[in-house]
């Protein structure tokens, strides 16, 4: 049996920077998430980013959860965040409970090494990951309140990613796929879309309108980066919503959601079989593999003893 440690969400914060549309999901479970910075006006941007540099009052600028840590006892920090925060916290609180949560694979962040082992937990969404570098697993999550909104197939596949230097290889799958007559709708960001001066032709869409494309598609493409084993939030989005999967990911096979009626792995499977793939039903999974992967269970893990 499962045991867990003695503790209480209402002192657990999230230190948060991915997709802003889960942080009103996190506190609706009771879970506050923060940025590591205030929001503030442009103006304020650039005089923050100077002192900085300059290593002046970086606290001065952090967000409201600086001011709660006493009632905090565990603080789940994305490796996504300015790392100075962490060694802040500590700093502040030393007892307090810090994971050290990676959502991406370690070579595009700070590498575990470079972390203190007295200073937080490290865990990770990718097993190979965490094999390598002797972090804690957890899986990746989602949130089984998000709905669809009800549309009718117009897409075969859809694809919406940031560039990340996979556009060439996203349009050689686009060609492929179209060639075997797919009907497909791929909307790659540029990477430069965060720059002041952008003007570009690709930028961000907002997650209810990517939410809205995969509602009128059958399918959902997921395009992993190589050495990448941890599950993208196209994974989730596939299972908790229904929606077939083609995915480049080979080692998918290994997970308990795994069906090849409802995923298509890409150079494995026959390309010629992918119209069949797509107009066949989607298998249901066991509600119970699903409910894994809900944020509420993923947090609960972290206190498993």
């Amino acid at each position: 049996m499962e045991k867990y440690r003695n503790h209480s969400t209402s002192k657990t914060i999230l230190i948060y920077n991915s997709v802003g549309y889960f942080v009103p999901l996190f506190f609706k479970e009771g879970i506050p998430a923060y940025p590591v910075y205030k929001q503030i006006p442009f103006f304020l941007k650039v005089i923050r980013k100077i002192l900085i540099k300059l290593n002046v009052s970086k606290s001065l600028w952090f967000d409201e959860w600086k001011g709660n840590l006493s009632d905090i006892e565990t603080v789940i920090f994305f490796s996504t965040n300015p790392f100075e925060a962490v060694e802040y916290i500590k700093e502040k609180k030393a007892n307090v409970r810090i994971i050290f949560w990676y959502w991406n694979p370690v070579f595009r962040g700070i590498k575990p090494a470079e972390i203190p082992d007295d200073l937080c937990e490290k865990w990770s969404f990718d097993k190979n990951d965490c094999m390598h570098y002797g972090m804690k697993y957890n899986t990746t999550f989602y949130f089984n309140s998000i709905k669809l909104p009800f549309a009718a197939a117009v897409y075969d596949i859809v694809f919406v990613g940031v560039d990340k230097g996979r556009r060439s290889a996203l349009n050689k799958i686009n060609e492929n796929i179209s060639i075997s007559g797919a009907n497909t709708h791929f909307y790659i960001v540029d990477d430069s879309w965060s720059k002041r001066t952008y003007n570009g032709a690709f930028p961000p869409i907002s997650y209810p309108n990517y939410l809205e494309l995969v509602s009128k598609s059958k399918a959902i493409l997921d395009y992993v980066q190589e050495g990448q084993e941890g599950l993208t939030l196209r994974v989730m989005e596939s299972i908790f919503f229904n929606k077939k999967l083609i995915t480049n990911d080979r080692t998918i096979i290994l997970n308990d959601f795994y069906n090849a009626d409802n995923i298509f792995i890409l150079d494995v499977d026959n390309i010629q079989n992918l119209s069949t793939f797509l107009n066949t039903p989607y298998q249901p999974i066991n509600p119970e593999i699903v409910e894994r992967y809900n944020f509420v269970n993923w947090l609960r893990r972290f206190f498993i003893q």
